[in-house]
């Protein structure tokens, strides 16, 4: 059977492009549904457009003419919300199967605010200029990214390059359409967290979980990853969190750029969802290049990961500033929550005989990353600000490795013991 994609487009400036990539997906046989999103009138009918403009406007209770009259920002909230309402009917009522965008700066505003509010798993597609700093404005959604390397420049008809990339896309999409996605059966969902520090620990983990009869989703900790663990959370489909790498609270306090948000470690206990947590990664601040570090840190300690990763070490004040914000999320939580402290390490580099440091400016320094006067300071930290009189949250320490196998096993067990309703603060797990 034929798919339909939605193609959005600012037809006032790229309606070449927009009939263009009509045609291509044409090819494969599958309809199209064309949506023009141009924030300003037409001065003359346009032709071909299954949703104009004023269509849309009209749908938030505004008129082009109106629309027209805004400046840039509040015009394109209008359209975005108007196009948001409309396409999200059209996927309520199955007259959806993929959409796809392009543009530059304002196209890839507009088409990715509109496809965020189509669910987890519709095939979405933006063509874009500016694909190198995509990840802001796609956030925590699926969205497929396209690179142009010419620019998408509008006018009467498109160049040989514009051409090739349009051609790709529409190629990709109607593949994404096509695409009957394997489902397998339905079981009780575990979201973790995780960074290649930790990997390990969530791989026997994992194993474990699975044989259990559980589905293990991971998120890599780089910012987004966190943001889309709480989403997920926060949707109601989650069994427990086996949150084993908090390291974006890290990068949120000191300045790294895997930051998740002020709100990062708070949706499992607002919700009453399982937790059991590990300070996975709280031994690290997180950089691209060494150049990028901050000069403010021309002080401290670092070890490059790869040549886009330099990670400095945590210092025993952050630590302690850390303990603290853990315990204040972690003291409203309503439901199970454990936090093992893993005492010989919370990373892969963080342990005894492990990597030594180097300075600000690469020199060797002979300092081993393993700072366990640090890592006790929030162990301490956290101790002493955590409510220890709540029956439901519970510090358990553990003479391992975060990633020594015997601590991923019980974080397993605990998990699964929370889930099925059989743990209670103090239970021996030998």
């Amino acid at each position: 059977m034929p798919k339909t994609i939605v193609v959005i487009g600012t037809l006032d400036t790229k309606g070449a492009e927009a009939r263009f990539l009509r045609s291509e997906i044409g090819k494969f046989q599958d309809r199209t549904v064309l949506m023009d999103v141009s924030l300003r009138k037409h001065s003359q009918p346009m032709e071909n457009v299954d949703i104009t403009n004023e269509e849309i406007a009209r749908v938030v209770g505004y008129s082009m003419d109106a629309v027209a009259g805004m400046e840039k920002g509040k015009a394109i909230e209008v359209m975005t919300a108007g196009a948001s309402r409309i396409v999200r009917s059209l996927w309520n009522d199955g007259k959806l199967n993929g959409i796809i965008g392009f543009g530059g700066s304002v196209g890839l505003v507009l088409t990715s605010t509109i496809m965020k509010t189509l669910p987890l798993g519709v095939p979405k597609l933006i063509v874009t200029t500016i694909a190198r700093g995509a990840g802001r404005y796609i956030g925590t959604k699926d969205i497929v990214i396209f690179p142009s390397v010419p620019d998408l420049a509008g006018g009467e008809k498109v160049n040989r390059m514009e051409a090739t990339t349009l051609a790709y896309a529409a190629g990709a999409i109607s593949g994404m359409v096509e695409v009957d996605a394997p489902q397998p059966p339905e079981k009780p969902l575990v979201a973790a967290s995780q960074f290649g520090v930790t990997t390990p620990h969530l791989q026997t983990a994992k194993g474990i979980l699975e044989k259990r009869g559980y589905e293990v989703v991971a998120f890599h900790a780089v910012g987004t990853g966190g943001q889309s663990l709480e989403e997920l959370v926060r949707s109601g489909s989650v069994k427990g969190v086996l949150d084993l790498t908090t390291h974006e609270i890290v990068d949120e306090l000191v300045g790294g750029v895997c930051r998740a948000g002020p709100d990062r470690l708070e949706t499992a206990g607002e919700t009453g969802v399982p937790q059991v947590i590990l300070p996975g990664g709280l031994d690290m601040v997180v950089f691209y290049e060494p150049e990028t570090v901050p000069k403010q840190f021309d002080k401290r300690r670092f070890y490059h990961h790869n040549p886009k990763s330099t990670l400095m070490r945590t210092t025993k004040d952050e630590c302690l500033e850390l303990g603290k914000i853990v315990a204040n999320k972690l003291n409203k939580s309503k439901g199970p929550t454990v936090v093992l402290i893993p005492m010989k390490g919370f990373s892969e580099d963080d342990k005894s005989g492990g990597v030594n440091t180097v300075g600000y400016n690469g020199e060797a320094t002979q300092v081993a990353w393993y700072d366990p006067q640090a890592d006790m300071a929030f162990i301490s930290s956290l101790e002493t600000q955590l409510d220890s009189s709540k029956p439901n949250v519970e510090i358990i320490k553990v003479d391992h490795h975060i990633n020594d196998p015997a601590m991923a096993e019980l974080s397993a067990s605990i998990l699964d013991d929370m889930i099925k309703g059989t743990w209670k603060k103090g239970k021996s797990y030998g």
